[in-house]
């Protein structure tokens, strides 16, 4: 089988490393695996890809007409769509909410069922009207919408709810590395945007510091709210307690050195960091944000969840776990025993399940000639 995965980029996501996993999959399978990012030739593969997966980069122009946002999303399309009719793939798998779109136009006409996936809450991701607009109408022509919880399932309008599968992140506890030791440091992952609350982290940690002055605040990741994080950081005089330690030259060897794990989103797909804190052992505070986390942890028994934005309830319970180590490792325990229900073969063995039920019913609809004239030259081939 021929497949082509369509993401962003290639960097250090939480979308990048489930590409990647269902990357070695397909290619273990004997699948002849194609994937596709609209990344320069300079960016760097953050996941390693197995030898024999051809990834093609469809760079964006960085300045000119073309790097416009709409008039950018056109050249994504245009240049897509040129490939994938060369390559002809059996089905293409897409990542992300405007890349499926991407997708979708791209594959329109080409008789290539699309399997498209939602990484995070539609609801809360800041687009155009325009993007609200051609959304549900786009997404009518996917063959099957994955999702990753049931909740998110449920905010797709009525008629596209037969096409949604829900296939969670997946977690392999063999593969995740424990902790070397366990210094009394609080560690959060994240890009360094709003989404990810660490404003409300830190001002909970700054709240309760000086009752557990042996304790430290690690958060690791990049992103455009550095310098207003660091400012936050400063007022609160708290540069030796609180860093912000960027990006890890390894993936997941933020888990070093960490007695606990914070995620304080303010909305969320499905948290990969939370699962991989949970399947190295760690004990867990989390938001009851949409979506993800109240389907992961069982509050007080496997984490504490807290709600949104709420920086006296975050810091209760951080104070809570700070502590107290018996609480903290009763917490890893039953948070480690979770994560077996989103192992890695499971859930390959849902995407696996999906992929052959759309190629299979493909290869059994009867096909239409491509349209050509007008048509054609309207798409600029």
């Amino acid at each position: 089988m021929r497949l082509a995965l369509v993401e962003a980029g290639l960097g250090a996501g939480g979308t990048e490393r489930v590409v990647s996993l269902i990357v070695k999959d397909r290619h273990a399978r004997g699948d002849e695996v194609h994937v596709f990012a609209f990344s320069s030739d300079e960016d760097d593969i953050y996941f390693s890809l197995p030898s024999g997966v051809t990834v093609h980069r469809l760079p964006d122009a960085r300045e000119g007409p073309f790097s416009r946002s709409s008039i950018k999303t056109v050249n994504r399309i245009l240049r897509l769509r040129a490939e994938l009719r060369k390559l002809r793939p059996d089905v293409v798998l897409s990542f992300l909410t405007k890349i499926n779109i991407v997708s979708l136009l791209s594959t329109r006409g080409l008789g290539i069922p699309v399997l498209v996936s939602e990484r995070n809450n539609p609801g809360a991701q800041p687009k155009h009207f325009l993007w609200n607009m051609i959304e549900p109408l786009v997404l009518s022509q996917a063959h099957r919408l994955i999702m990753q919880t049931e909740a998110i399932s449920k905010t797709l309008p009525t008629s596209l709810r037969t096409k949604a599968v829900v296939i969670g992140n997946p977690c392999d506890r063999n593969r995740i590395r424990k902790p070397t030791r366990r210094a009394l440091r609080v560690v959060a992952v994240g890009r360094l945007v709003d989404q990810k609350g660490f404003d409300t982290l830190i001002e909970a940690f700054a709240n309760v510091c000086a009752e557990v002055p042996e304790w430290c605040l690690t958060i690791y990741g990049e992103g455009p709210d550095r310098h207003q994080l660091q400012e936050r950081i400063r007022a609160r005089h708290m540069q030796d307690r609180i860093s912000l330690a960027g990006v890890t030259a390894k993936a997941g060897s933020w888990i070093d050195d960490a007695a606990l794990f914070v995620l304080s989103s303010r909305y969320e797909g499905f948290p990969n960091v939370l699962m991989e804190a949970m399947a190295a052992g760690l004990a867990v505070i989390s938001t009851r944000c949409d979506f993800g986390p109240a389907e992961i942890i069982e509050d007080g028994v496997s984490g504490l969840l807290v709600p949104v934005d709420d920086v006296d309830s975050l810091a209760a319970a951080l104070k809570l776990l700070m502590l107290d180590e018996s609480l903290r490792g009763s917490f890893a325990e039953a948070g480690y025993q979770t994560v077996l229900r989103f192992s890695t073969e499971t859930i390959m063995a849902k995407w696996d399940s999906c992929i052959r039920q759309v190629t299979a019913a493909n290869r059994r609809s009867p096909k239409r000639p491509l349209r050509r004239g007008r048509d054609e030259l309207r798409s600029g081939e």
